[in-house]
């Protein structure tokens, strides 16, 4: 596991050797994140879920990590910035972020409107559940940082 990290991240995270202690719960989230990165989502739109939501649950160690990740796949650092609140200049990315958010803000208990909401903007049934699924990776790893207090070896960001 490590070494996948190492060869594609030039180092491997903290995150990485947290989850460790708990091997399953490690390969839950390396193989949850390598099926999703092939998935219907663009790079850029996985990136500001990953900022979106972890700025919603005050996982630093997940916004900073991410932006980062974002700024890799090309994300503007305006959109970066605004997408700790949000926000995006893309307006399909933003239906993918108001409907992570509302899945992430009710425990997946979004509502219809909210579904409907994303369908008016054209999200796919499969960008749709893309979504939902994104939404729980990224709740597992911010509870676990949050929870564990995992130090950050990511270069900071400003939070917004």
């Amino acid at each position: 596991m490590f070494a996948g990290a190492k060869a594609s991240m030039g180092k491997v995270p903290n995150l990485f050797r947290v989850l460790a202690h708990a091997p399953a719960v490690l390969d839950v989230y390396t193989g949850s994140k390598r099926f999703l990165h092939d998935g219907v989502l663009s790079p850029q739109a996985q990136e500001q879920i990953a900022i979106a939501i972890a700025a919603a649950n005050g996982c630093d160690y997940c916004v900073v990590a991410h932006t980062g990740a974002a700024r890799a796949v090309g994300v503007s650092a305006e959109d970066r910035a605004s997408a700790q609140s949000g926000r995006t200049s893309d307006s399909k990315i933003q239906a993918v972020l108001d409907l992570a958010l509302a899945v992430n803000a009710t425990h997946g208990q979004a509502s219809a409107p909210a579904l409907e909401t994303a369908r008016s903007y054209g999200l796919s049934d499969a960008e749709i559940l893309e979504t939902v699924a994104h939404v729980a990776v990224n709740i597992l790893t911010n509870s676990v940082n949050n929870i564990v207090g995992t130090t950050l070896d990511f270069p900071k960001v400003e939070r917004v």
